[in-house]
């Protein structure tokens, strides 16, 4: 579809030249009135009405969009049917419509006779959101796309949310639509794989071709991170997130108000599929913050969220404290985490939980490493699994994320470090804090695998610019041959990585021999004198 043309009115806007900071400002109020309207909705999602209670718990969703409309949205998308008053007969805001009206008019009227069409409906919407996404990426034309007469794709999704808390917060809704709808509906909601998209599933094989191979280099990465760019513009699951969380959710509360064997299925599958699709990398980036957002109950209940992270769900709450707008309210539940969470873990879930934890720090400043959150983090860790969620985690540092799981390994298993405490790890990870910059490129490089430290000669090793040795493993670069190994090149390589010593006086810097360090004294004093003197007034 052709880009819609600018209304005049902003056109003439844009060119104010105040236009983009009074831009600027509201975007950065809206970001900070969010927090706010999260905790909102918690304080006042338990009482009132079932209309009000509902209307609480989407402000988040509302207040979303409105900085969406501002900053601009794949939400924001128009279908390419035009709209019609009533709606056009099997078209998606006729579908949308109908699951609104059967779930909460007709049944708050008692009329649940066409709860039975519900499976019917959603299976319509699912299809009609895959036609559009195929279309608008892949350029598939299909004779369905006349029925994609949405305004704006949000009117979807967030329709669609209010009757998932509909649902969740009727107990006995929610089991009369499960009864009228039976296995068809079940299946819908509890058993279907998610439909992300081939441009997804594309993307993901990719991903992991590209890491399984230790001689990838940055071209396989870009054309890894081409295809990635391609399957973000396809929210189709994205759209229905809030709708599935909601569900999802509603079956783990409901489990213990009935004691029927269905409700207990249902809340077993729930699990399962949310903590799979809340803590899966690829899953999580494609459901974004539609998932987060109604996630949101099980981070409030105590209990719940002990049996969620039990189940294997710790990581989603680490990762919407790294990528998510709830990340203050996640910060608050990690500052008062139970150590029952912590029981139960699998190497899988630890990896999540680990992983999340890197993106944290790459995100922030190396102190967020000795705050209590990574402390009571990493003791729980050790304390319960040992090292090997940190071997783990450490082979997944790149040349550009901290290297604070292979350093912790390396000086456990160097100084034979007794690790019992939080004051040892407060006492460690401070260490990690305070670690000279040369000496976390030694660690970096020890970590990188060959394709990485050929990728990386021009950052790591000597800071002699006209190094005569990186000069000549760059000649031998140029010369390999994909799929040919060289161990004494290689042999090469790795000492010369490993070896630099840092500067004395700053620690700031390394070099690879006494020359290399003489060469560039001239460029490096002003820096290495502003810096002994900092440190003298520290």
């Amino acid at each position: 579809m052709p880009p819609m043309p600018l209304p005049a009115h902003l056109a003439d806007a844009i060119k104010d030249e105040n236009f983009w900071k009074n831009l600027e400002a509201l975007v950065s109020a809206g970001g900070e009135i969010m927090p706010d309207v999260i905790v909102a909705s918690r304080k006042t999602g338990s009482t009132g009405s079932l209309e009000q209670r509902i209307a609480e718990r989407c402000e988040v969703a509302r207040m979303g969009v409105k900085l969406a409309s501002v900053t601009g949205s794949a939400l924001l998308e128009r279908g390419p049917a035009p709209r019609q008053n009533p709606p056009i007969h099997n078209g998606m805001m006729y579908c949308v419509n109908m699951v609104d009206k059967i779930v909460r008019k007709d049944y708050r009227a008692g009329q649940k006779h066409e709860l039975a069409k519900l499976p019917y409906l959603f299976k319509r919407i699912r299809h009609l959101l895959r036609v559009f996404y195929d279309f608008l990426v892949g350029l598939r034309p299909h004779p369905d796309l006349v029925f994609c007469d949405w305004e704006q794709m949000f009117d979807v999704g967030l329709t669609l949310h209010e009757v998932g808390l509909c649902l969740q917060l009727d107990p006995p809704r929610l089991r009369a639509a499960m009864a009228a709808g039976g296995r068809e509906l079940e299946s819908f909601l509890l058993d279907d794989d998610l439909d992300i998209g081939d441009f997804r599933k594309a993307a993901i094989e990719t991903e992991r071709r590209v890491a399984a191979d230790a001689e990838s280099e940055d071209a396989d990465r870009m054309a890894a991170s081409d295809i990635e760019g391609m399957a973000d513009k396809d929210i189709a699951a994205h759209v229905l997130a809030w709708f599935f969380g909601d569900i999802s959710v509603a079956f783990i509360m409901n489990e213990n108000t009935g004691s029927d064997a269905d409700e207990k299925r249902w809340a077993g599958k729930a699990l399962t599929r949310l903590v799979h699709w809340s803590t899966s990398a690829t899953l999580r980036t494609t459901l974004g913050d539609s998932l987060t957002d109604a996630m949101r109950p099980i981070y409030w209940s105590k209990p719940l969220l002990i049996k969620f992270s039990q189940a294997g769900g710790l990581g989603a709450l680490f990762g919407d404290w790294a990528n998510s707008t709830c990340r203050n309210m996640c910060e608050e539940v990690l500052e008062n985490l139970p150590d029952a969470v912590w029981e139960n873990q699998t190497p899988a879930s630890l990896l999540a939980v680990t992983r999340e934890l890197q993106t944290k720090l790459h995100q922030e400043t190396s102190d967020l490493a000795s705050t209590p959150i990574f402390v009571n983090a990493f003791f729980n860790i050790y304390r319960l699994y040992g090292l090997a969620p940190f071997h783990k985690a450490a082979r997944r540092e790149k040349y550009d994320t901290p290297v604070v799981f292979y350093y912790v390994a390396h000086c456990i298993k160097r100084d034979t470090l007794q690790m019992r405490t939080r004051k040892d790890w407060a006492r460690l990870l401070g260490e990690y804090v305070a670690m000279p910059r040369s000496t976390e490129q030694r660690y970096r490089w020890a970590n990188y695998t060959i394709s990485g430290r050929w990728d990386c000669l021009e950052f790591h090793g000597c800071c002699a610019s006209e190094c005569p040795e990186r000069r000549a493993l760059e000649a031998l670069r140029e010369k390999r041959v994909r799929g040919v190994r060289d161990p004494s090149v290689e042999a090469r390589l790795d000492a010369w990585g490993a070896k630099p010593k840092a500067c004395a006086a700053c620690g700031d810097t390394s070099y690879c021999s006494a020359a290399c360090q003489r060469a560039h004294w001239p460029t490096h004093k002003p820096d290495c004198l502003k810096k002994r003197k900092s440190a003298k007034r520290t």
